[in-house]
């Protein structure tokens, strides 16, 4: 079941979007609630849709133009700036720095990388790699140091380590 995103998460998949065919929000709203591959994920409500345009628009990732319509109202194109290419393009390359945002974040990255070259997915992916391992690390430190089966924190650091565990098994097969 698909949940409400990240902030941040919508921030750069509407940057994804955008990149790939600058588009107006309308449009952005249909394929953000038509498309299979990204309703799975995620949900969207079209008000926040256009707070996170106003939003990237000010902070200069995306320029607005005033499309004339014959028939239909005027519309506002959306084209990524080359300060929101970058932005972008820096997100999409980095392994993702916190075990919760595998699912969100991750994914999103996964979904705009699936029609580059193959290699690019690839070294996201082994990048992602390294840092799963190095959180495992931590994780069994911690586990040491709480080694009673019955304590609390040990209960949490080993569904810690064993979600770890599963994602890292899942990544070395999408790899």
């Amino acid at each position: 079941m698909a949940r409400q995103q990240d902030p941040l998460t919508m921030d750069f998949l509407l940057l994804g979007i955008i990149d790939r065919k600058p588009t107006h929000a309308y449009d952005l709203y249909k394929q953000l609630t038509t498309s299979e591959e990204l309703k799975t994920v995620w949900t969207f409500r079209q008000s926040r849709l256009y707070a996170v345009l106003d939003k990237i628009e000010r902070g200069g990732l995306i320029s607005t133009e005033i499309e004339p319509g014959d028939t239909l109202p005027n519309r506002k194109i959306c084209t990524l700036t080359p300060i929101g290419k970058a932005t972008f393009e820096d997100w999409l390359h980095s392994p993702v720095a916190h075990m919760n945002e595998i699912r969100s974040d991750f994914l999103g990255k996964l979904y705009f990388l699936k029609d580059r070259p193959k290699e690019e997915m690839q070294q996201l992916v082994r990048e992602q790699i390294k840092s799963c391992e190095h959180w495992l690390a931590n994780i069994e430190k911690k586990l040491d140091e709480h080694p009673e089966r019955d304590d609390y924190l040990h209960i949490v650091y080993s569904f810690r380590a064993e979600f770890i565990h599963s994602t890292l098994s899942w990544l070395k097969k999408i790899n």
